[in-house]
C-alpha cells in the first residue's frame, strides 16, 4: 500500500529542523576542537610543575648539588615553556633556592603552590569544557531520536490507519457480498442492452433460474411481454429510477409481481453499468389486494360495500357533468327477512342472504355497481340509465328474487321492496340520491310487499314531517300531551264487559288527536316506543285497577311492541306498574303479535314466561296473520287467542272465512285457550260467533274506544244487547255517545305489523 505523501508544509518544517540540527552539530564540533587543543598544554604545564616540586626537597636549607640545581633550572624553564601561569615567579625563586638562601624555599613552595593552583583551574575548565560538550551532544542526540521516534511513530500511525481502512474495507466488502449473496432480492449488472454481466444467488429463489442461467442473458427478455418497454426506457433514459413495477413468470409457471429500481452506476470503475435490484413482491401484492377488497366490499356476499358504492357514484355523477347523460339509484330491502333470519337461524339467513346476492348481481350489466349496505339492505347504481330503463330493471330484480330458495334443505320464497331514483328527480350529489332512493324504498314498503316506488319531491316531503314529527313526540311523552282510550271485551252470551283494551292517543297541540297510526311508526323506528310503551303500561294499570274496584273483576288489555319485548328492563317496567298501581297480576293481559315473539323467539318466550308465572296472561293478536301460526302455539306461553278482525268481518258472506274461524275455535277449545273475536260490527256476526261456541268478543257493534270516565259509564249502564229488536239502533246511538270523544281513525295495537285497523272512521 501507498503511504500518503506528506504536505507541502509539513516538507519545509522538516527542512528547517534539519538545518538547525546541523548549525548545532557545527557549533558543537568547533567547540570540541577547541577543547582539544587546550587540553594538551595544560598536561604539559602539569608534568613541568611536578618535575619541578619532585626537584625541590622538603627544606632545601643547605640548597641542592649541582646537579638538582641544574635539573630544577631545566625543569623551571619547562614549566615557562609550558605557558603555566605563575612560571616567572618560579624561575625567579630558583636560584636563591639552588644557592641555598634563607627562605628561599619556601617561596618557591608558594610559587610552585600558585602556579600548581593555575593549571589546576585550567583542569578544571577543561573539564568543564568536555562535560559541555557531552551535555550538548547528548541534547543533541536525543533531540534526533525524539524527533526519529516520532517520525517513526507517525510513519507506524499512518501505516495502522491504512491497515484498518483497508482491513474495514475489505470487512464491508465480505459484508456486501454476503449481504447480496443471502439477500432475497436479486441484485444483476447490466450493460446498455440489459446483459446480465453478474447476476446474485437469489435468482434461484425468486426465478427459479440459476444465476449461470441467467447471466449473459437480456433481463428484458425475463419480464412480461407488455412490461419489457417499460424496463426498456428505463435503461435508455440513462437516469435513475425509484421504483418500477414488473411482472414475470417462475420457472415453476406462477405468476410474479416484482419491484426494481435501477441506478446508474457507469462511473463507478468496479461496477461499469446498470445496477438492478429486483424484488418478489407477490405475496404482498395478493394481501393488498385482498386487504383492499375487503375494505371495499361485503364480507359476506362479496359485493361492494356502502364505502365502494359512494365512491363509485360520486365518479358516475362526475362523468355526467362532463358527458351528460343520465344515472339511476336502486334501494332494496328483502321483505320480512327478521323474521326468517331469526325463525331459521342466522347461519341459514346469511345462505340467504348470498343465495339473493348472486341472482341479483346476475340480473344487472357488468358496468353495473351492486352493493350491500347491511343487513337485507341492498343498492345499484345504474350508469347511464334513465328512469324508464331503471324502472325495467327494478322490476326484473323483483321477479328475479320473487323464486325459490332452497336453504337449509327447506325452500323460500322472497319479497323484495324496491325504491327508485335517479338525477332526473333532481338529485346532483350521491348523498342525494341515496337519501331520495332511501325514502322511496320506505314509501314502497309501506305499500306492502315487492312493491316498486318511484321517488318523488311529495315522499321527502313526509320523510321531513316524520322527521319532525320525532322531535315532537320524544317532548310528548313526558309533557302530558298523550293519552287513553279504552274499548270494552264483552261476554258473548251474557252481554257482560269482561275487561278492557287500552288504546294510545296523542293530544298534539298543533294538530290535534293523533291516531297510532300516525306516531307509532315513528316510535318504532326512532326506538321511543319503549318509554311510549311503558307509559302506556303503567297508565293502564292504574286505570285497570280503578276500573277493577268499580266493577270487577275486568281484565286490562295492553299491546306490546316488538322492542318492548325483548328490551332487558321489560319485566321490570310490568312488575312495577303492577306494584304502582295495585292490579292484580292476573288482572293483566299483554297483546301480542305472533310477528313480535318471533321477532327473538328465545328471548320473547322467556320474558313471557316469566310474567306468567306472576299470573299475568298472554293474548295472541290478530291470530291467522303471522307465521307458522299453529306450530307456535306449541312453544308459545299463551292465554288468550284474538282472532283477526279480517276473519270475522268476512263471516256470512265467506265461507272460506266461517270455516277457518270455526276451525281456530274448535282449536281453541282443544287447547283450552280463549278466544276474542276482533271488529265485531255486525249483530248476525255476534249471533255466528255465540253459535259457534266463541266466548267473548269486541268492535263497534258494542262500544267505541273511549276515554276512561265513558268507560265507568259503560260498566254502569251496560252494553246494547245483541238479541233485541233493534241491535243495529242500539250502536249507532252509542257510537254518537262517543262521537266527540273518538274522531279519526283507530288502531288497535302498537306493532305496525298488524295487517288492518281495529276500528272504522267516526
Amino acid at each position: 500500500m501507498r503511504l500518503p505523501r506528506p504536505a507541502r508544509g509539513t516538507r519545509v518544517a522538516r527542512v528547517l529542523r534539519l538545518a538547525a540540527i546541523l548549525a548545532v552539530l557545527t557549533a558543537e564540533l568547533v567547540f570540541v576542537v577547541r577543547v582539544y587543543h587546550l587540553d594538551d598544554p595544560v598536561e604539559d604545564r602539569r608534568v613541568a610543575l611536578a618535575r619541578v616540586q619532585a626537584l625541590l626537597p622538603e627544606a632545601p636549607r643547605d640548597g641542592l648539588d649541582e646537579t638538582a640545581a641544574a635539573r630544577l633550572g631545566a625543569a623551571a624553564d619547562g614549566l615557562v615553556a609550558s605557558g603555566a601561569p605563575g612560571a616567572d615567579e618560579v624561575v625567579d625563586a630558583v636560584p636563591a633556592a639552588v644557592a641555598g638562601a634563607p627562605g628561599a624555599a619556601a617561596a618557591l613552595r608558594e610559587a610552585l603552590d600558585v602556579t600548581g593552583q593555575g593549571v589546576e583551574d585550567q583542569r578544571a575548565a577543561a573539564d568543564r569544557a568536555v562535560l559541555a560538550l557531552l551535555l550538548g551532544l547528548f541534547v543533541v542526540v536525543c533531540v534526533g531520536w525524539f524527533t526519529w521516534f516520532r517520525r517513526l511513530a507517525r510513519r507506524h500511525r499512518a501505516v495502522q490507519q491504512a491497515l484498518t481502512a483497508i482491513e474495514v474495507t475489505a470487512r464491508g466488502e465480505r459484508r456486501l457480498e454476503a449481504l447480496v449473496r443471502n439477500s432475497t432480492d436479486v441484485v444483476a449488472v447490466l450493460d446498455a442492452d440489459s446483459t446480465a454481466t453478474y447476476v446474485s444467488p437469489s435468482t434461484l429463489q425468486v426465478l427459479g433460474l440459476e444465476p449461470e442461467e441467467v447471466r449473459g442473458r437480456r433481463f428484458v427478455d425475463l419480464v412480461d411481454a407488455e412490461d419489457r418497454p417499460l424496463l426498456a426506457r428505463a435503461l435508455a433514459r440513462q437516469e435513475d429510477h425509484d421504483l418500477l413495477t414488473l411482472r414475470a413468470v417462475h420457472a415453476g409457471g406462477r405468476p410474479l409481481v416484482l419491484e426494481a429500481t435501477v441506478k446508474d452506476l457507469h462511473q463507478e470503475p468496479s461496477v461499469g453499468g446498470w445496477v438492478l435490484t429486483v424484488r418478489d413482491v407477490t405475496d404482498r401484492r395478493r394481501l393488498e389486494e385482498s386487504l383492499t377488497h375487503q375494505a371495499f366490499h361485503d364480507a359476506l356476499t362479496g359485493l361492494a360495500n356502502r364505502q365502494l358504492f359512494t365512491d363509485r357514484l360520486d365518479h358516475a355523477l362526475q362523468r355526467r357533468e362532463s358527458v351528460g347523460g343520465e344515472l339511476s339509484v336502486l334501494f332494496l330491502d328483502i321483505d320480512d327477512f327478521k323474521v326468517v333470519n331469526d325463525s331459521l337461524g342466522h347461519q341459514a339467513g346469511d345462505e340467504l342472504l348470498v343465495a339473493a346476492a348472486q341472482r341479483m348481481g346476475a340480473a344487472f350489466r357488468p358496468q353495473d355497481t351492486v352493493a350491500r349496505l347491511g343487513g337485507d339492505e341492498f343498492a345499484v347504481l345504474l350508469d347511464d340509465t334513465d328512469l324508464d330503463a331503471a324502472g325495467d330493471a327494478a322490476r326484473l330484480v323483483l321477479e328475479t328474487l320473487d323464486g325459490t330458495f332452497v336453504v337449509g334443505g327447506r325452500r323460500h320464497r322472497l319479497q323484495a321492496s324496491v325504491g327508485l331514483a335517479g338525477t332526473a328527480t333532481g338529485a346532483r350529489t350521491s348523498r342525494e340520491l341515496m337519501r331520495n332512493a332511501d325514502v322511496a324504498m320506505y314509501h314502497a314498503k309501506s305499500q306492502g310487499k315487492g312493491c316498486l316506488a318511484l321517488y318523488d319531491e311529495s315522499l321527502h316531503a313526509r320523510a321531513m314531517e316524520l322527521l319532525a314529527l320525532r322531535g315532537e313526540l320524544a317532548e310528548a311523552i313526558p309533557g302530558g300531551q298523550l293519552l287513553l282510550h279504552f274499548q270494552p271485551t264483552v261476554a258473548l252470551e251474557s252481554q257482560s264487559v269482561t275487561g278492557f283494551e287500552a288504546l294510545v292517543r296523542w293530544q298534539h297541540p298543533e294538530r290535534g288527536l293523533l291516531m297510532p297510526d300516525d306516531f307509532i311508526p315513528v316510535a318504532e323506528q326512532s326506538g321511543l316506543v319503549v318509554p311510549l310503551g311503558a307509559w302506556v303500561l303503567a297508565e293502564a294499570c292504574r286505570a285497570g285497577a280503578a276500573l277493577d274496584r268499580e266493577g270487577g273483576p275486568l281484565f286490562m288489555a295492553v299491546n306490546v311492541a316488538a322492542q318492548q319485548l325483548t328490551h332487558p328492563a321489560f319485566h321490570d317496567t310490568v312488575v312495577d306498574a303492577l306494584a304502582a298501581s295495585g292490579l292484580p297480576a292476573e288482572r293483566l293481559v299483554l297483546e301480542v303479535t305472533e310477528t313480535v315473539i318471533l321477532d327473538d323467539v328465545e328471548r320473547g318466550v322467556a320474558t313471557l314466561a316469566a310474567l306468567r308465572g306472576l299470573g299475568v296472561r298472554v293474548a295472541i293478536d290478530d291470530f291467522g296473520t303471522g307465521y307458522n301460526s299453529l306450530s307456535n302455539l306449541a312453544v308459545l306461553p299463551v292465554d288468550v287467542l284474538k282472532v283477526d278482525r279480517s276473519f270475522v268481518q268476512r263471516l256470512g258472506g265467506s265461507e272460506d272465512a266461517s270455516s277457518l274461524v270455526e276451525a281456530i275455535l274448535a282449536m281453541s277449545d282443544a287447547l283450552r285457550l280463549e278466544t276474542v273475536a276482533e271488529g265485531v260490527e255486525l249483530a248476525q256476526q255476534a249471533t255466528w260467533l255465540r253459535e259457534h261456541r266463541a266466548v267473548m268478543a269486541q268492535g263497534f257493534l258494542w262500544s267505541r274506544p273511549v276515554a276512561l270516565e265513558e268507560a265507568r259509564s259503560i260498566l254502569v249502564a251496560g252494553v246494547p244487547r245483541t238479541g233485541g229488536a233493534d241491535p243495529a239502533g242500539s250502536a249507532a246511538g252509542q257510537e254518537t255517545t262517543v262521537e266527540a270523544v273518538v274522531a279519526a281513525v283507530e288502531i288497535s295495537r302498537l306493532d305496525t305489523g298488524s295487517s288492518a285497523p281495529t276500528s272504522l272512521p267516526g
